[in-house]
Parts: C-alpha cells; sequence; structure tokens
C-alpha cells in the first residue's frame, strides 16, 4: 500500500508540472506577454502596408491626379512653365498642368501641395506676398502694374465648370493639390477680377502631353493682353469670368 501510494503522488506532482506551487497557477505573464508580441506584430504590419500603399488618404501610389495651374501678372498670363529635366511626384508636362503621380511619401496625401510641386519647378517661387515666374523678377505686394498698386492674390476652382472662386488666404504653398482643381497664381491691383487659367481646357485629356509638349490652348501670347480664346467645340471651354 505505500509504494501504490507513493507512486500516485510521484504521478500527481508530474501532471502539475513538477511541484505544488505549479499546481492552480494560470501562466498570466505568459500570456500576456504573447499578447503584447501580437500588438506589436500588428501595429508594424499596419505601419508597413501605410506607407507602401497609403489607402487612408489621398492621393496615394495608385493615382494619377491633375490640377490645371495658371500664373496671372497684372493683366495677362504667363506661358505654362517647362517641364523641368529631374521629375518628382509633382511636376508639369509644359501643359499647364500639375500632375500628382507619386512615386515617395513625400508626394502622398497631405504632402501632395503646391510647395511640393514649386520644390521641383525651378526657378519658380511663391509666398503669401511675393511670385516668381521662372526668368522673371519677382513681383512683391507693394509693386506696381502700371501706376496702380498689386498684390498676390490666388484663387481656386473645384472644377472647369465651377463658376465661382475661393481665395487662398496665407501661404499657397500649404494648398492641397486636388484632382480637376484649377489654380490662378494672381499679381494684380485690388478689385481685378480673375480669370481661370486657360489650361483648365486640358483637363478634359489631362495626359495628352505626357511627353513635354505644350499645348496651343495653353501656351498664350506673353504679349497678349487678354485671355486666349476658347478651344474648339471638340473639347469644353471653361468659364472666363469668374465671381470674387
Amino acid at each position: 500500500m505505500g509504494k501504490a501510494s507513493s507512486n500516485k503522488k510521484v504521478a500527481r506532482i508530474a501532471s502539475t508540472g513538477g511541484g505544488r506551487t505549479a499546481r492552480g497557477r494560470t501562466p498570466w505573464l505568459w500570456y500576456g506577454g504573447l499578447s503584447l508580441l501580437m500588438v506589436v506584430g500588428v501595429l508594424l504590419v499596419g505601419t508597413s502596408r501605410s506607407h507602401l500603399n497609403p489607402d487612408i488618404a489621398h492621393p496615394n501610389f495608385q493615382d494619377h491626379w491633375h490640377m490645371a495651374y495658371g500664373i496671372y501678372i497684372c493683366d495677362q498670363f504667363k506661358p505654362p512653365m517647362p517641364q523641368p529635366a529631374n521629375l518628382i511626384g509633382l511636376h508639369t508636362h509644359t501643359d499647364g498642368l500639375i500632375h500628382v503621380e507619386p512615386n515617395s511619401v513625400n508626394d502622398t496625401a497631405a504632402n501632395a501641395t503646391v510647395g511640393r510641386f514649386v520644390s521641383g519647378q525651378p526657378g519658380f517661387k511663391i509666398s503669401a506676398t511675393s511670385i516668381t515666374y521662372p526668368g522673371d523678377k519677382t513681383y512683391k505686394n507693394g509693386d506696381k502694374c502700371g501706376s496702380k498698386s498689386a498684390r498676390l492674390e490666388v484663387r481656386e476652382w473645384t472644377s472647369r465648370e465651377d463658376s465661382n472662386s475661393s481665395a487662398v488666404n496665407g501661404d499657397p504653398k500649404k494648398v492641397k493639390v486636388e484632382n480637376f482643381h484649377l489654380i490662378t497664381f494672381a499679381f494684380v491691383p485690388e478689385g481685378t477680377t480673375i480669370p481661370k487659367p486657360p489650361s483648365a481646357a486640358n483637363l478634359a485629356d489631362p495626359n495628352a502631353n505626357e511627353g513635354g509638349q505644350q499645348s496651343d490652348t495653353t501656351m498664350p501670347d506673353a504679349n497678349a493682353s487678354t485671355v486666349p480664346p476658347a478651344p474648339s467645340s471638340t473639347t469644353p471651354a471653361a468659364p472666363t469670368t469668374t465671381g470674387k
């Protein structure tokens, strides 16, 4: 009887993991460590995916957006800026459009701004109070257009069909580039009606100038005093008068 009882006791001890202290205890530390490891793993996977494919906000690496822009000095539009030699994710193809084709996180979501475009366009500078067109002088608030004091004004439209523009206050470099929006950077006397950029017509076929060729509809005569005429009936024309 004593031997059998001893054998049963040994078996019970073995089943508990080797001693009385293990009997009835839940390994909370082990489970806690495992849970923490799983949470960290999920966070790392989520962070990695957001950098590789930021689906939460647009534009992302799958997007190809276009925004029409124009630079209006005193009473005329400047020619579209040329395609730069080195393209970043926000660039132009000499067509008066900002092409958004992100190739790094610097071009995605909230980073897709006018400032990002400016950083890749040699000679182009803009602030809340001044603008420099490549190869031209810098126009600062208080400089004159003819005999009138002028200032920088920036206006944005949500589409070619939008008849009302909204004023951009503060630093225009912070404006996010939005698909099919229009923006005019104007240095004009106060009270001037600021027109939509002529390149708005190119939004009808925004990839037509991917090779960097300049467009007839977006290359007005630099000496002209009026906005270039609307394109032919095969391309919808953008209105040329807007409300302030």
